[in-house]
């Protein structure tokens, strides 16, 4: 499956965001930008997805 974009409205320190992406994506930012916050969007994806929960 290939994720093309992400929407993303009050998840953490995002109060609303829309982000294309491509096949390889780089994520690159200053600390404290969010970048670990936006990774835990796929974590959490994840976890919903697996039969076992999370």
């Amino acid at each position: 499956m290939y994720i093309s974009r992400v929407q993303l409205k009050n998840w953490r320190n995002f109060v609303e965001v829309d982000v294309p992406l491509c096949p390889r994506q780089f994520l690159v930012g200053p600390n404290a930008s969010g970048k670990s916050n936006f990774l835990d969007v796929f974590r959490f994806l994840h976890d919903i997805a697996n039969p076992d929960g999370g």
